[in-house]
C-alpha cells in the first residue's frame, strides 16, 4: 500500500496516500473549517458600512496600492527627508502655526508628487500639515487641474485652507 506523511506541519506520521491528514490532525483541520464558517457568518452579519471599510482596507493593502505610488513613502530616503522637514519646521503646522506632537503632522508636497515628479524630494516643496488640513488639501487637489496645481504656492494653499 502506498503511504505518505500527514500534511499537518511538523507531523511525521505515515498515512494512506489517498488521505491528507492523520486521525489526530483531521480533527484539528475540521475544527478550523468550522471556525472559518463561523467567521464568514460573522462577516455576513456586519453592517454594510463596516463591510465596505473592510473591503477598502483589503484593497489598500492589496497589489493595487502600487498604482497609487505608496511605495515612495516607504523608502529610507523619504523617511529621512520627512524627519528633517519636521525638525526644520519645529513640528509646527504651516497653516495655523500651532505646534503638534510627533505623530500628528504629515509632511506634504506643496506641488503634488504625481503632478511634478522632479519636486518629489525637493525640500523646498515640502511643508507640515496636521491631518485635518492635509485631508482638506487632498480633497481640493482632486478637483483641480494639473496646470492649476503646478501654479499653487504655499501662500495660495494657506489662503484656501484657512
Amino acid at each position: 500500500m502506498k503511504m505518505r506523511r500527514c500534511k499537518f506541519q511538523g507531523c511525521r506520521k505515515l498515512i494512506p496516500f489517498d488521505e491528507s491528514y492523520c486521525d489526530t490532525h483531521a480533527v484539528v483541520m475540521a475544527s478550523e473549517a468550522v471556525d472559518k464558517e463561523i467567521e464568514q457568518k460573522r462577516l455576513e452579519s456586519m453592517s454594510q458600512g463596516y463591510r465596505a471599510s473592510e473591503r477598502h482596507t483589503r484593497y489598500a493593502n492589496s497589489e493595487h496600492s502600487h498604482e497609487l505610488g505608496h511605495a515612495f513613502y516607504q523608502t529610507t530616503q523619504w523617511a529621512r527627508l520627512s524627519a528633517r522637514v519636521k525638525v526644520r519646521d519645529l513640528y509646527t503646522d504651516s497653516v495655523d502655526r500651532l505646534v503638534y506632537g510627533k505623530g500628528e503632522l504629515i509632511v506634504d508636497h506643496v506641488v503634488p508628487r504625481l503632478v511634478d515628479e522632479s519636486k518629489a524630494l525637493d525640500e523646498s516643496n515640502l511643508w507640515l500639515l496636521n491631518r485635518e488640513h492635509h485631508n482638506r488639501k487632498t480633497a481640493i487637489e482632486k478637483r483641480m487641474t494639473t496646470e492649476q496645481l503646478k501654479r499653487m504656492t504655499k501662500d495660495d494653499w494657506i489662503k484656501l485652507l484657512k
